[in-house]
């Protein structure tokens, strides 16, 4: 298909071939660990290697990382023994339980706040769990997300009142917590057409680590939209998808959230220099349907690709492109593909192109400009840019250029963005401040 075309351009290196083993493959014979908190079974269960696995270095590193990632430990030590019959593995963790409360504020034309909260180990089970609610003119959400070993279960809900406009050249206004009625004013000459819309939405997502590269997920979601005088497609569009995703060494997310995911843990981590460049990679594929069997009132159809490649310099300058593909089959106007699902969360925006397909690609730079036992100050460029196909079977443009710049204090999840954005397509200029921590 045309549409995935410039997948295949811009990630060239997810297709590996089967790497020659040189010597003699050794399993895992006794896994022991001792703890302060938890039980050692819950720290044999958090660990992703389990005795009679085949052990490689590369397997026992990414495991090592795993736990290393969690918040939940003060110090952790490992040790492994070869023998003749098998591996031994021991691991020394002193672990602890912790309850973090975050204000997260952002701006770019209104205001709107929200708090969160972090906790994780306080049942002595190695459990994270976050919850978050935010505020600003007549919407809501709430997210919650709870993780325990290889499982994950993510709630969240949405309730958004705003004025559904349409402006010439196909764009349509943003809805959302922080962008909604942004565009009030600033179009005003190209406005077309101006609907009250209200949707509601409420999703349950459970994903699950097959392995320590691959996750499969499930996502049933609940959305009721109504629209002034029943016009569009008021109704409930219910639907579910299913997703698999191969990640190796890269953050799902690089972009600005990625950034804040930095903190003490990572801190002697950042500050020492690498030997070598790190390279990661990630790509996923999602199907999403929906209808009478759902219980909605659409018909819909989504299919997803897509993917990131990383490089990591020796003082932790990450590179990283990005491509997606979206084709939808069979949806009505309010689950059309829509140019800010083929952006990455790099830039602010406050209208976007719809249509029946689509595909992007993208490309940012962490500069880290400082770096002490305080904290880092990191400056990021990006690019990015979407195709959207309409219905007319004809392709319009959304791309933007800007920049982000991030203060983060290692000891505290508080940190400082400033966003500046440029639309390339429109020439729209937009500025975003956020402070807080990453839900």
């Amino acid at each position: 298909m045309k549409l995935f075309i410039l997948l295949f351009i811009l990630l060239p290196a997810f297709a590996f071939g089967a790497q020659t083993k040189n010597q003699e493959e050794l399993k895992i014979k006794n896994i022991t660990t001792e703890t302060t908190r938890m039980t050692p079974e819950s720290l044999k269960n958090l660990f992703d290697l389990k005795e009679n696995d085949v052990f490689t270095e590369e397997k026992y590193q990414k495991a090592k990382e795993h736990l290393e990632s969690l918040k939940i430990f003060k110090t952790l030590d490992f040790l492994y023994e070869k023998k003749k019959d098998g591996i031994d593995i021991h691991i020394k963790a002193d672990d602890k339980s912790y309850a973090i409360p975050m204000l997260f504020a952002f701006s770019s034309t209104k205001r709107a706040f929200g708090v969160s909260l972090e906790s994780g180990n306080i049942f002595k089970r190695g459990e994270e769990l976050s919850i978050s609610l935010g505020t600003s003119k007549k919407n809501f959400y709430a997210h919650s997300n709870f993780n325990i070993g290889k499982n994950n279960f993510y709630i969240d809900f949405n309730n958004l009142n705003f004025n559904q406009r349409f402006y010439q050249d196909g764009w349509s206004s943003m809805p959302g917590i922080y962008i909604s009625d942004d565009d009030t004013n600033k179009y005003k000459e190209n406005l077309l057409s101006e609907v009250k819309t209200k949707k509601d939405s409420f999703s349950f997502s459970y994903s699950h680590k097959i392995s320590s590269l691959w996750q499969f997920s499930i996502t049933p979601q609940y959305e009721y939209y109504f629209y002034q005088n029943h016009t569009l497609d008021s109704g409930k569009h219910n639907n579910i998808s299913f997703s698999l995703e191969y990640t190796d060494n890269v953050d799902a997310s690089i972009n600005m959230s990625a950034l804040t995911k930095i903190d003490r843990r990572k801190k002697e981590y950042f500050l020492k220099n690498l030997t070598h460049i790190n390279q990661g990679k990630m790509l996923g594929v999602s199907y999403t349907a929906g209808g009478k069997w759902a219980g909605g009132d659409y018909e819909i159809q989504k299919l997803s690709l897509g993917g990131t490649y990383l490089w990591e310099f020796k003082k932790h300058h990450r590179l990283a492109l990005f491509a997606k593909g979206i084709k939808a089959f069979k949806v009505p106007f309010s689950n059309q593909v829509e140019s800010s699902d083929l952006l990455f969360g790099l830039g602010i925006y406050d209208r976007e192109q719809r249509g029946k397909a689509g595909f992007s690609c993208g490309i940012s730079f962490d500069y880290f400009i400082l770096k002490n036992q305080v904290g880092f100050l990191s400056l990021m460029p990006f690019y990015e840019q979407a195709y959207i196909k309409t219905l007319e079977n004809n392709y319009t443009e959304h791309s933007g250029i800007g920049g982000i710049l991030t203060y983060q204090f290692w000891n505290i999840s508080m940190p400082i963005s400033f966003n500046y954005t440029h639309n390339l397509t429109d020439s729209s200029h937009h500025i975003g401040v956020r402070v807080g921590g990453h839900f």
